[in-house]
C-alpha cells in the first residue's frame, strides 16, 4: 500500500493533500462553485473576456511528474491535470456533476453502474473518445498505485465491459451506492491503450507546451474544444513554489496572478489590500482538526479516556487562536454542511470538571499523553501546542511528540500505532471520506481497527442506494459520534489569493487545486 498511500496522502494533505488534493476535496461558494464566491464582482459586460497569460502559483516538489497516473502526488501537477485531462465527473455541491459522462446509473441492488459517455468529444490528438477509452483508464487506475485505485477498489475490472462504443457497463465485487461519487473522484480519462502515460492526450481544453519538474509549466488553449464556455484564456502559466510565504509575495509583487493554498496568519494582513482579492473556500470543503484516539490502544482502551479528552476540548479557544476566528467549532464527527450530513449532531461540552472527574480514579488516574503531530501544514501543531495548557486543567499530563513533516505520514507504521495524534481531514464526499478512516475497508485507521457494529453500519451504508443512502450514512456518524475514536473540534478555512482581474476560477471539490478549465482575466 506504499505508493498507494503516498498519493492518497498527497491528496489529503493538499500538497496534495496530503494534497490530498486529493484527497481534494474542496473550494468557494456554499455549493462549491466560483472560489471569488460573493467576493468576486462580474465583469461590467457580465462576459468572459478571452485571451491572455494566466501566471498561477501553487504547491510543488521534487516528485512532480506529467505522468496521468501520479496526477494527484502534488497540488501543481493536480491542478494541471485538470485542464489537460477531463474526467468522468467532479463533485460540486456534494454531489457528482458529469463531465465525460452523460449518465451514470446504478442497477437495482447497485452492483453493476452504467455510465453513459457523451457523444462528440474529442483528445487532443483528434481521437474521437469512446467507452473503450472510460473502461481502458478505469481499469489502469484500478490496477496501478494511484490515489484513484483506493476508490476503484470495489470494481470488477474482468468482468467490466463496453457495451457500445457509448456505453460502459461496470460491475462490482459488492454492492456500493456510492460508487457515483467514487467515479467523480478525479478519474482522468485517456485513450485506450497508452503506455507512455506522461504523453498520453487529455480531451481537456488546454495541451501542456513545456514543463519542467519543480518549476514550472505552461499550457496552450486547445481550439477544438469541446465543452461549452472555456477556454476564455490563451495561455496558463503554472509555477511550482513549494513556501506559502512566497506564494503570497510573488502575487503581491505582481509576478503571479493567482496564489493557492495560502495560509490564514500570512493572509490576515492582506485582507484590505484593494489590490488582492482573498477567497476563502465554502464551508463544506474547509478542513478539519481532530484529535485521533486509538481504541486499541492505553489509555483509549477506557471509554472515559476518549470521553475525558473530548470534554477537555475548549474548542471556542481552539477558533479563537488556531484559526485566527476564521474557523468555527466542530461537532466531534467530520463532515459538516455536506449534504449527507447529520444536523441533529451538536458540539461536545467543554467541561474540563467532567474530564477531570474521569481521569480521577483507577488505571486512568495521573493518564499522561503524548500527541503525535508535525507542522507539514498549519494547524496540526498549533492545536497540539494549545491543548497542552487546555488538558492541565483537565487533569491531563500533555505533551507534543512533534516529528518531522516529511516523517509524518511516510512512517505510517508509527502514526496509525500512536495511541493519540492530530489529524488534519481535507475535505472528501462523507461517504468516501468514512470508508476511507473507518471499517474494514479503511486505508487510514487512525483511530484502529473498528468493532463488529461499527464494521455493520459500514456494510449496510455501502449497499444503501437512493433515498435510503443520506440515512445510512447518519447511523454511522452517530456511532462514532457515540463511540468513536475521533474528537473533530474545529474546521479550518482555506484560503486563495489572486489579483482582481481574476475570474471564473472554480474549485469543483477541491478548493487548494482549483479547476481553471473557465478562467479569465477581466482586464
Amino acid at each position: 500500500m506504499g505508493d498507494q498511500r503516498f498519493g492518497r496522502r498527497a491528496v489529503l494533505q493538499g500538497i496534495a493533500g496530503g494534497t490530498t488534493a486529493l484527497a481534494a476535496a474542496g473550494l468557494l461558494t456554499g455549493c462549491g462553485g466560483n472560489v471569488g464566491g460573493a467576493q468576486q464582482p462580474a465583469p461590467a459586460d457580465g462576459k468572459p473576456r478571452r485571451g491572455g497569460r494566466l501566471r498561477a502559483a501553487f504547491t510543488g516538489s521534487s516528485t512532480e511528474s506529467s505522468s496521468v497516473l501520479q496526477a494527484t502526488a502534488t497540488p501543481i501537477d493536480y491542478v494541471r491535470a485538470r485542464i489537460v485531462w477531463d474526467t468522468i465527473g467532479e463533485i460540486d455541491g456534494s454531489k457528482p456533476v458529469w463531465r465525460i459522462a452523460e449518465s451514470v446509473e446504478p442497477n437495482g441492488d447497485a452492483t453493476v453502474w452504467t455510465v453513459r459517455v457523451r457523444d462528440g468529444i474529442t483528445f487532443s490528438d483528434g481521437r474521437a473518445l469512446t467507452a473503450a477509452d472510460v473502461l481502458y483508464t478505469l481499469r489502469t487506475f484500478a490496477s496501478q498505485p494511484t490515489t484513484q485505485s483506493a476508490f476503484l477498489a470495489g470494481l470488477d475490472a474482468k468482468a467490466s465491459k463496453a457495451r457500445d462504443k457509448r456505453t460502459v457497463e461496470l460491475h462490482l465485487k459488492g454492492a456500493d451506492g456510492f460508487f457515483d461519487l467514487a467515479l467523480a473522484q478525479s478519474m482522468f480519462v485517456f485513450p485506450e491503450g497508452t503506455k507512455d502515460f506522461a504523453k498520453a492526450p487529455g480531451s481537456g481544453p488546454f495541451v501542456l507546451k513545456q514543463w519542467s519538474r519543480g518549476r514550472s509549466g505552461l499550457l496552450a488553449a486547445r481550439k477544438d474544444y469541446w465543452g461549452k464556455g472555456g477556454p476564455y484564456l490563451d495561455e496558463i502559466e503554472l509555477l511550482s513554489v513549494t513556501d506559502a510565504e512566497a506564494r503570497l509575495n510573488g502575487l503581491k509583487a505582481g509576478q503571479f496572478d493567482y496564489a493557492g493554498a495560502l495560509t490564514l496568519p500570512s493572509t490576515r494582513s492582506e485582507a484590505n489590500n484593494p489590490r488582492l482579492r482573498i477567497s476563502t473556500a465554502p464551508r463544506e470543503l474547509w478542513g478539519e482538526l481532530s484529535f485521533s484516539m486509538n481504541l486499541s490502544t492505553d489509555p483509549f482502551t477506557h471509554a472515559q479516556a476518549v470521553e475525558a479528552v473530548r470534554y477537555a476540548i475548549d474548542r471556542d479557544a481552539m477558533v479563537r487562536t488556531v484559526t485566527l476566528g476564521k474557523g468555527e467549532v466542530a461537532d466531534g464527527v467530520m463532515g459538516r454542511h455536506q449534504s449527507w450530513y447529520d444536523t441533529s449532531l451538536r458540539p461536545v461540552e467543554y467541561d474540563p470538571d467532567r474530564a477531570r472527574r474521569l481521569l480521577s480514579s483507577g488505571a486512568l488516574k495521573g493518564t499522561k499523553l503524548s500527541i503525535r503531530t508535525s507542522d507539514y501544514e498549519y494547524g496540526p501543531l498549533e492545536a497540539a501546542t494549545a491543548f497542552v495548557e487546555q488538558g492541565r486543567k483537565a487533569g491531563l499530563d500533555v505533551a507534543v511528540d512533534k516529528v518531522p513533516a516529511a516523517d509524518f505520514y511516510t512512517d505510517m507504521k508509527s502514526l496509525l500505532g500512536a495511541p493519540i495524534k492530530t489529524s488534519f481531514y481535507h475535505p472528501l464526499p462523507l461517504p468516501l471520506a468514512l470508508r476511507s478512516y473507518y471499517g474494514p475497508q479503511a486505508s487510514y485507521p487512525f483511530t484502529g481497527p473498528s468493532d463488529a457494529t461499527l464494521n455493520g453500519l459500514m456494510r449496510a451504508m455501502s449497499a444503501a442506494v437512493g433515498d435510503k443512502r443520506t440515512g445510512a450514512v447518519h447511523d454511522v456518524q452517530q456511532y462514532l459520534y457515540e463511540h468513536g475514536g475521533d474528537a473533530v473540534f474545529v474546521r479550518v478555512p482555506t484560503v486563495a489569493g489572486a489579483t482582481q482581474a481574476v475570474r471564473g476560477v472554480q474549485a469543483f471539490g477541491f478548493f487548494d487545486y482549483p479547476s481553471l478549465r473557465d478562467a479569465y482575466l477581466a482586464s
